[in-house]
């Protein structure tokens, strides 16, 4: 393990439930609406990066079953399913009754079977990102759905928008979801938009700790007007990382501006 690898580990958008559901979603009979979405699913590896069109077409699906499935089995308003790993297991826990109640569509009149709902979901899919995103597939990003707004906790949410403008950034097209090594969350509820994220990546080289490297969520000031307010955003985004001097020796080589502190007379 190197550290190198290990900044590509934390990267990892690998969706396990796109794994093993999108081969079958492929399976199941196309209408002439749905088949040129889910031909996006065949051969998809199942990362979900932001330019990604599969992976916005499979979380798409996704958030139709768990509101088919779950949510509307109970009051949305008291209790609403995460739809992270725990459901993820759920369908491959079920997957071989098709007549199980958690495949019912729930929001319809009638028992319907796993291969109904999946058939459902994966249509209303399809008109929601063609609304979106056009009509074609493509074309289609998980970024564009999957968006990361940053609001300043003292100012962003004034109400003003100038002083919101000034404050806030956004919003920031993301790879990554829920349940991932690269964690962006996001609640089907709430549409796809991004509610929690890591604040900061780190990777620390046991062997050489001058080798180590991080990255903050937005920037090292918080001062809006300062160039450090948001200069790493984009790094995170993307997955790079600065280096993190630990030696003397290295401080003073990267350093930029140097503070110094002398006793008055």
């Amino acid at each position: 393990m190197t550290a190198e690898r290990m900044r590509e580990i934390q990267m990892d958008a690998h969706n396990e439930l796109g794994a093993f559901l999108a081969p079958k979603l492929v399976e199941l009979p196309a209408s002439e609406l749905t088949a040129p979405a889910v031909a996006l699913l065949k051969g998809w590896d199942a990362q979900q990066a932001a330019d990604s069109a599969p992976a916005a077409y499979f979380n798409a699906v996704w958030r139709q079953l768990v509101h088919r499935m779950f949510d509307a089995a109970a009051d949305e308003e008291l209790i609403y399913a995460s739809g992270g790993d725990r459901y993820w297991q759920v369908i491959e826990n079920i997957w071989d009754t098709p007549g199980d109640f958690w495949w019912d569509d729930k929001t319809i009149s009638g028992t319907q079977t796993r291969d109904e709902t999946l058939q459902a979901a994966m249509a209303a899919a399809t008109v929601e990102l063609t609304d979106l995103q056009g009509d074609d597939p493509s074309a289609w990003s998980w970024g564009a759905l999957h968006t990361l707004e940053l609001e300043n906790q003292t100012l962003g949410t004034s109400g003003i928008g100038p002083i919101e403008w000034l404050f806030n950034r956004g919003p920031v097209e993301t790879g990554g979801g829920e349940s991932t090594v690269d964690a962006t969350g996001w609640t089907p509820k709430n549409g796809y938009t991004v509610d929690w994220v890591p604040s900061m990546r780190q990777v620390i080289d046991l062997a050489d700790f001058d080798a180590s490297t991080w990255v903050n969520l937005t920037g090292a000031s918080g001062h809006a007007f300062n160039a450090h307010y948001d200069d790493q955003l984009e790094a995170w985004r993307t997955g790079t990382q600065y280096p993190w001097a630990f030696s003397r020796n290295q401080v003073e080589l990267f350093a930029a501006d140097t503070l110094v502190l002398v006793p008055p007379d």
